[in-house]
């Protein structure tokens, strides 16, 4: 719908530029304009400034004995970890698997998803007296096994919040 709102209108521009232009001239300049709308602008975020972040990835396999006390104290931990410089968010939360889908945890109980603002922040992050603490005291006693981790630079890529 807004995609017609904004043709429309171009169109008719474009009908009215073809009585000064070449219809070549005129084709270019309704594409460069159609391309300046589609792609730059969309609900006040402007795609030339879309920034990369780093995405710290880690994944958990709890003991089986550990209590719902640990487990709590692993995610209030996690969480924590919020207020390192550099953090943009962190996530942490239980891994499911469907019946409808392929159990694909591998065993994997538990996943931190740790967004940072850039590789040096991902840094600061590793090497911070809280991530260390929270990986000591809260992380390492309930896991049956050293964590996998992986980090990756991502393009943030913002959805419409309004579809259904």
């Amino acid at each position: 719908f807004l995609v017609a709102l904004l043709i429309q209108p171009m169109l008719l521009w474009r009908a009215r530029l073809l009585r000064f232009l070449s219809p070549y001239q005129s084709w270019i300049i309704s594409v460069l304009l159609l391309y300046i709308i589609s792609f730059h602008t969309y609900q006040g975020f402007s795609y030339p400034s879309m920034s990369t972040v780093i995405e710290h990835i880690v994944l958990l396999k709890v003991k089986p004995e550990a209590s719902d006390e640990d487990i709590k104290k692993l995610i209030e931990g996690a969480q924590s970890l919020r207020t390192i410089p550099g953090v943009i968010s962190i996530t942490v939360g239980s891994t499911f698997a469907e019946e409808w889908m392929p159990d694909r945890r591998n065993g994997h109980t538990h996943t931190l998803s740790c967004r940072l603002q850039s590789k040096e922040a991902l840094r600061v992050y590793q090497d911070h007296p809280l991530h260390a603490q929270v990986k000591k005291e809260c992380m390492l006693p309930v896991l049956a096994e050293p964590p996998m981790a992986v980090d990756y630079e991502s393009v943030v890529v913002l959805g419409d919040s309004t579809e259904k």
